[in-house]
């Protein structure tokens, strides 16, 4: 009790309000975007631990893929604001486009994980792979 009590009051005021800014941005998101933001966190932490089994961590491929996730949060901001503008769910679209896209990611680290993902699975992403411009 007495570390508490060493810490500084404005340090915990300080806290406080940081907590409450981040509850308050985060129940202010669509519920798609929060799905959107918690895909991306469990790509990165599939990938990493991907990169981690098959001894290929590399801090450019993470930094690549980190730009490539704000490049998406751009878009999914930007269309958002369009779809304001049109009164349509045009934010919504590209934001479920891009969920749908990092869950394809999240099973792929996982297959390269070497868990077992189902074949018809590893058929589809096999496909997907082979189809999309590198």
């Amino acid at each position: 009790m007495k570390d508490v009590e060493r810490f500084p009051e404005w340090g915990v005021k300080g806290f406080q309000a940081l907590l409450a800014g981040v509850a308050a941005l985060w129940f202010g998101l669509a519920p798609i975007c929060q799905l959107l933001l918690i895909s991306m966190a469990l790509d990165v932490v599939t990938g990493v631990l991907s990169a981690y089994v098959g001894k290929t961590i590399s801090s450019a491929a993470s930094f690549r893929g980190m730009a490539k996730k704000a490049i998406i949060l751009l878009l999914v901001w930007g269309a958002w604001a369009v779809g304001q503008q049109l009164e349509q769910p045009v934010g919504a679209a590209v934001a479920g486009f891009y969920c749908l896209n990092e869950w394809i990611s999240i099973i792929e680290n996982s297959a390269e994980a070497g868990l077992p993902v189902p074949q018809f699975l590893r058929d589809a992403l096999a496909k997907l792979s082979s189809e999309q411009p590198q």
